[in-house]
């Protein structure tokens, strides 16, 4: 019933892996109020079944998540949906992990620290944003 239900939207779909419950609260709250179903995993496998079950329009990983890294995860979802807009999550500085985000399919990298605004910006970029604000 519940996948149904789902089906029947026309809200964009987020899937947010998480290592961090903090963080995931916060950014699924955010997104949730600019009108967006989010989806919730805490690991990666969950994460690799879900992508292919929820079919979401953006997936969004922990670089550090429990069961493999989020890095891993994105190669693997990315391989099977080569379409499927991915980015990562990670406590470390961005920039010098850019040059990796081709390599495991990843589009952007997010630094954790910079809070749910920062993955909206990433989603949603800088104009789409203030527009569903």
């Amino acid at each position: 019933m519940r996948r149904n239900q789902i089906e029947s939207t026309n809200r964009p779909r987020m899937l947010l892996a998480y290592a961090d419950a903090v963080y995931a609260s916060e950014c699924g709250r955010y997104f949730r109020r600019l009108g967006w179903e989010v989806q919730m995993a805490a690991g990666g496998t969950d994460a690799r079944i879900l992508a292919a079950e929820y079919q979401p329009d953006v997936v969004v990983l922990d670089a550090e998540l429990l069961d493999e890294s989020g890095w891993l995860t994105s190669a693997k979802i990315s391989t099977d949906n080569p379409d499927l807009r991915i980015i990562l999550v990670t406590s470390r500085s961005t920039d010098e992990l850019l040059a990796h985000l081709p390599m495991v399919g990843a589009e952007k990298i997010v630094r954790r620290g910079d809070g749910a605004e920062a993955l909206a910006h990433a989603v949603l970029g800088l104009q789409t944003l203030s527009q569903a604000v």
